[in-house]
């Protein structure tokens, strides 16, 4: 009799793993979504959609001037893995369009860069521009918006006035830079270096 209990007692102990059900057949089926920058996104800034911006030129205070032109625009994605499930391994992939224009260095030394892209499904259509191996990030829909700080209703630069114009700090107070939607990027003024770059 003994030696019965314990046989049930082991072959139930061996049985308790196989009973368990498969995490994976309760969790959801993986699946990719994709989510592409609409057309009014890319045009609210000029970079994409006016060819003036194909070719653009900056002059120090110093009177260097670098000049950039567009080389290629091309389409690619980021994705980020969702791990909303704590019991499945990850549930989704969430992949968001970036729009990206490269441009060559034709005179001067420098470099410029510029992308579009979703931030996330929240939808915050965020500018990047590298401008002399400095990258800046905003949200183009804060751009001339009064309730944005850094919101200047008008500035003047070399004999030139700008208006609805946002200014941003960068990390550490390196530099500032003067964005507006028709003018996209105009002016960088950087602190350290004491020279400061305002678009022709």
């Amino acid at each position: 009799m003994k030696t019965k209990l314990l046989y049930i007692t082991i072959l139930s102990i061996l049985l308790i793993p196989a009973c368990k059900q498969d995490p994976s057949s309760y969790c959801p089926g993986y699946s990719t979504n994709y989510q592409t920058l609409i057309a009014s996104a890319i045009n609210q800034t000029p970079y994409f959609n006016n060819e003036a911006f194909n070719t653009l030129s900056f002059a120090s205070d110093k009177g260097d001037t670098v000049t950039f032109v567009k080389t290629k625009t091309d389409s690619s994605w980021y994705c980020e893995d969702d791990y909303s499930n704590a019991n499945c391994p990850k549930k989704n992939a969430n992949c968001y369009q970036i729009i990206h224009n490269t441009y060559k260095t034709i005179k001067g030394i420098g470099s410029f860069d510029v992308k579009i892209f979703l931030y996330n499904e929240l939808g915050y259509n965020i500018l990047q521009i590298v401008f002399n191996n400095d990258s800046y990030k905003v949200d183009y829909n804060l751009i001339g918006d009064k309730n944005t700080i850094g919101y200047r209703q008008k500035l003047l630069f070399n004999n030139r006035i700008f208006f609805d114009v946002l200014e941003i700090d960068s990390t550490f107070s390196k530099s500032n830079i003067y964005l507006n939607k028709g003018q996209g990027l105009f002016r960088m003024e950087y602190f350290f270096s004491n020279i400061n770059w305002t678009k022709l």
